[in-house]
C-alpha cells in the first residue's frame, strides 16, 4: 500500500507542474490578448526568446498575483513606466489601459500626479506619449478641463484637503516657510 502511495504522489507531482504552467501559457494568451488585442507568444520578432519569457511571466503570473483588476494594474503600470521613462512600453501600456476601461481623463489624470515625484519634464515627456496613443485613437485633445480650485482659492482648498489627511501637520511645517507658502 505504502508503494502505492508513493507512486500515486510522484505522478501526481508530475501532472501539477504541467497543468499550472498549461493554465500559465493560456493565462499569458488570454491576458495578452485582452489587453494588447493580439497574440502572445507567437515566436515572432528579433527576439521570440526573451518576448516569450517575458509575457509568459508578466501576462501569465504576475498579472494573476493579488487582486487587483486589469483596469487598476494598467494604472499601476503606466504610472511606474512613465517614472521610469520607458515610454515605448509606456505607449503600449496606455493603449492597453483604454483596452481595459481607463477613460483618457483618468490615464491622463494619472500621468499628471506622476509630476510631484519625478519633475515636470518627465511627466510632460509621459503625457506627450500617452497623448500620441489618444490621436492614433481618434481621442480628441484637448481633453476636458478637470480643474476644481480656481488662483483665488487653490491654497485654501489645498490647505483644507491636506489637513484632512495629515491632522494639520502640513501647516505646521510651512508656518515660517519665506515667500507666503506658509
Amino acid at each position: 500500500m505504502k508503494l502505492y502511495v508513493i507512486a500515486f504522489a510522484l505522478l501526481w507531482a508530475g501532472i501539477v507542474p504541467a497543468k499550472a504552467q498549461e493554465d500559465r501559457i493560456e493565462t499569458c494568451k488570454e491576458n495578452y490578448r485582452t489587453l494588447f488585442c493580439g497574440e502572445a507568444l507567437t515566436g515572432q520578432g528579433t527576439d521570440p526568446e526573451m518576448m516569450d519569457i517575458l509575457q509568459k511571466f508578466i501576462f501569465g503570473e504576475v498579472f494573476t498575483t493579488g487582486n487587483l483588476s486589469l483596469k487598476q494594474r494598467e494604472m499601476i503600470t503606466c504610472v511606474t513606466l512613465a517614472t521610469m521613462q520607458t515610454l515605448p512600453q509606456l505607449k503600449a501600456h496606455a493603449g492597453a489601459a483604454l483596452n481595459v476601461g481607463v477613460t483618457p481623463v483618468e490615464l491622463r489624470e494619472a500621468m499628471y500626479l506622476t509630476a510631484p515625484f519625478i519633475g515636470f519634464p518627465k511627466m510632460l515627456n509621459a503625457v506627450g506619449t500617452v497623448n500620441e496613443v489618444f490621436k492614433e485613437r481618434g481621442i480628441s485633445l484637448p481633453l476636458e478641463n478637470q480643474t476644481t480650485v480656481t488662483e483665488a482659492n487653490r491654497h485654501e482648498q489645498g490647505a483644507a484637503i491636506q489637513d484632512k489627511l495629515y491632522h494639520g501637520g502640513i501647516s505646521a511645517v510651512m508656518e515660517g516657510v519665506p515667500g507666503g507658502m506658509g
